[in-house]
């Protein structure tokens, strides 16, 4: 029972996220809030939290749900070009010395 609420709220959660990302995303690009989408949004966070306090309580909602509607968002805001997440690329990877690269 614990694991089906926690799928539930895990849906809830991400989908509460990708609303607040089109949301801003909205405002960004009309000028205009959408109280509709942040209303959806309140209702799928309010599902998912409820879900969450049923499983494992007030913690669970704190830790997990905010994971979740993190990661959705920062996905959803991504795809919607918001924002750019970008690593730098490493250095190089060294020539670890075997047989064929020691000095003679």
């Amino acid at each position: 029972m614990r694991f089906m609420l926690f799928v539930f709220a895990s849906i809830g959660f991400a989908a509460a996220g990708a609303a607040i990302a089109v949301a801003r995303s909205r405002l960004l690009s009309d000028g205009e809030r959408d109280y509709g989408l942040g209303a959806v949004a309140a209702l799928f966070l309010l599902f998912g939290s409820l879900c969450t306090m049923a499983a494992s309580g007030l913690f669970g909602v704190l830790g997990f749900g905010g994971v979740v509607v993190w990661a959705a968002y920062l996905i959803t805001g991504q795809r919607l070009g918001l924002f750019s997440i970008e690593t730098r690329p490493g250095p190089p990877p060294e020539l670890e010395p075997n047989e064929y690269t020691r000095p003679m």
